[in-house]
């Protein structure tokens, strides 16, 4: 096991499976901070991730194979992902001043949007709707395979809406500047918060701006509060008025007005798809991103 990481809740380790055949791909060992192991709300959140993404398989969602506790230590096994966080190339488009094409950055956010309906619609093995609120859904969440495959992972704070029990109540979850209104508000978290933050990170792949920023983390969540997040076309004019479209509902500052599920985000950001003459798969988003950040 080699070690490739850590955050403030575990470690990450690169391994190989034993006995597994030459040439098998590693997977990825997450294990639980030793010094949390004593605190109930940590092991429940690590937990929470293990059960919720043990239940779910789909291309665009990162697969967890295994978990358990081993000497007292709780860990879990999760598919390797090699590649990047959109975060890491949302960055690189930055410093090169660049801007992701508009059709580029469609087949993206449709990636995650295809993630998330399967997400938001898993059920049970006896049928029953888990209800699944993804809850931390990031650039830095979002990985890009080097083979192009978009994937969703980290569901360290998400919530089982069929559970209530599973996650740390009264706590604000997910990075700032991708909480909806309604977070920052304090309100019960439910499935649209995870569309708000995808609209805010398409919104962002388009503009290479930050939707919301500020002196200090009170100043950005008022900002968020007032969900007054410019339209894309006012920041580039070359940015088609569908698009557009989209991301002002996607993004509007009443809940009820916004798309009522991922797949109906989807759906309108396929119909823009498929009107485009250039068509993007995982093997072409590859060669755009080779190009573009070389």
């Amino acid at each position: 096991m080699r070690k490739i990481g850590q955050g403030g809740m575990a470690e990450v380790w690169l391994a190989t499976v034993n006995g597994a055949p030459p040439g098998s791909p590693p997977v990825v060992v997450k294990r639980l901070h030793q010094e949390l192991e004593r605190n109930p709300d940590a092991v429940d959140l690590f937990l929470t991730e293990a059960d919720v993404t043990l239940m779910l398989s789909h291309p665009n969602v990162i697969r967890v194979y295994d978990s358990g506790e081993v000497n007292n230590r709780y860990y879990m096994a999760m598919e390797y992902v090699h590649g990047k966080d959109l975060d890491q190339v949302i960055d690189r488009f930055r410093t090169k001043s660049k801007t992701f094409d508009p059709v580029v950055a469609s087949y993206v956010a449709a990636e995650m949007l295809t993630g998330l309906a399967y997400v938001h619609q898993a059920k049970t093995p006896t049928g029953k709707d888990l209800g699944i609120v993804h809850r931390d859904v990031t650039p830095a969440n979002i990985f890009v395979s080097s083979s192009g495959e978009v994937k969703l992972g980290d569901f360290g704070v998400a919530k089982l809406v069929a559970v209530e029990s599973w996650t740390m109540a009264g706590s604000v979850k997910g990075k700032l500047g991708y909480l909806s209104p309604e977070q920052i508000a304090g309100e019960a978290p439910s499935q649209s918060i995870d569309l708000w933050a995808v609209g805010i990170i398409f919104w962002e792949m388009l503009t290479g701006e930050r939707a919301f920023v500020g002196e200090h983390e009170l100043d950005v969540m008022l900002r968020i509060k007032k969900a007054k997040v410019p339209s894309v076309r006012k920041i580039n004019k070359a940015i088609p008025k569908q698009l557009d479209k989209i991301l002002c509902r996607a993004l509007h500052r009443k809940q009820k007005k916004r798309f009522p599920t991922a797949a109906d985000f989807l759906a309108e950001v396929q119909k823009f798809q498929n009107e485009q003459p250039q068509k993007y798969d995982s093997a072409t988003l590859v060669q755009y991103l080779t190009h573009e950040l070389a």
